[in-house]
């Protein structure tokens, strides 16, 4: 179930990148524009929690990242990420962490959580992934406001272009970035707390046996092939059966269509995403439980 862990901590990671850089690169050109005030540490968040200190990290790199593009000669107003998650919000948990009766209940409105109920419920607390900024970002319409050549500039001075090369994947492929992102990235010593990968050789070991363990335990891989024909009589592709992948299928697939062809009625859309989510559920409900102990050893040694 690592895989999962580590699935969901790219994606948000990814998200925050393209966030900025679509709703962060705030680029009015200016001779000497003056970033915006800087976010105030002094009252910030508790860093004695992986929360705290990943919150923390993020009002750093946003103040960084407003010094960095008005050397550019560009505009940024920070918009630091948060990371507490309000009671009952469940979004982008792993499932296997989650109580079968309170996962079904949450699905039954919001689906995966992630996807079309922020359209449907976008000022809904349940529906927020922690990890994103709060509120509309102000960079946005900034950079929505710039010409075409200017919002290129704006662009490579912040990420190197990643944003572009990304959106012309058809969101498919990420790319390195660089610009402030990259230099930002090094000061800070690399992704926030809440969702990397430890980097402590000892910790990475014992992640890596119980991995391993997670994907040849038999009655995992029973489960999960159990899971996939059920997903297949419900009429969906299942590509893999692999322990850590067949979990991610539909949610994913939910979330391509979102992005790349999202449906004109948002509510439908909901609706369509919340049979699949919970046909995901009760198809994965005995793999899930299967899993749960491996999610918990994982997370214990720091991955997650």
């Amino acid at each position: 179930m690592t895989t999962t862990i580590r699935a969901v901590a790219a994606l948000l990671g990814l998200g925050a990148l393209l966030a900025g850089c679509g709703g962060g690169p705030s680029a009015a050109p200016t001779g000497g524009a003056s970033s915006a005030a800087a976010v105030p540490t002094q009252a910030g968040p508790d860093t004695n929690t992986p929360e705290g200190r990943a919150e923390a990290d993020s009002i750093k790199s946003e103040n960084l990242m407003a010094d960095c593009m008005k050397a550019a000669g560009f505009q940024y107003v920070p918009h630091p990420a948060h990371y507490t998650r309000p009671a009952g919000n469940i979004a982008g948990k792993d499932p296997a962490t989650v109580p079968y009766d309170v996962l079904k209940t949450y699905r039954q409105k919001y689906g995966y959580g992630t996807n079309y109920a922020t359209d449907v419920y976008p000022n809904d607390p349940n529906v927020v992934v922690p990890g994103t900024g709060a509120g509309a970002n102000p960079n946005n319409a900034i950079r929505d406001a710039l010409d075409p050549a200017r919002k290129k500039a704006y662009d490579q001075a912040y990420d190197g272009g990643a944003r572009e090369a990304y959106e012309a994947s058809g969101y498919k492929n990420a790319t390195p970035s660089g610009g402030c992102v990259a230099k930002i990235q090094q000061q800070v010593g690399g992704t926030n707390t809440s969702t990397s990968t430890t980097t402590d050789p000892t910790a990475q070991a014992a992640a890596a046996q119980a991995e391993q363990q997670f994907q040849t335990d038999p009655t995992v891989l029973a489960a999960a092939q159990s899971y996939g024909s059920c997903l297949v009589q419900h009429g969906y592709t299942v590509p893999s059966t692999k322990p850590g992948v067949i979990e991610l299928t539909l949610g994913q697939v939910v979330e391509q269509e979102h992005s790349n062809s999202p449906a004109a009625d948002r509510k439908q859309g909901l609706s369509k995403e919340i049979k699949t989510a919970l046909d995901d559920l009760e198809c994965g409900k005995a793999y899930e439980a299967a899993a749960k102990p491996f999610v918990e050893k994982l997370l214990q040694v720091g991955v997650g």
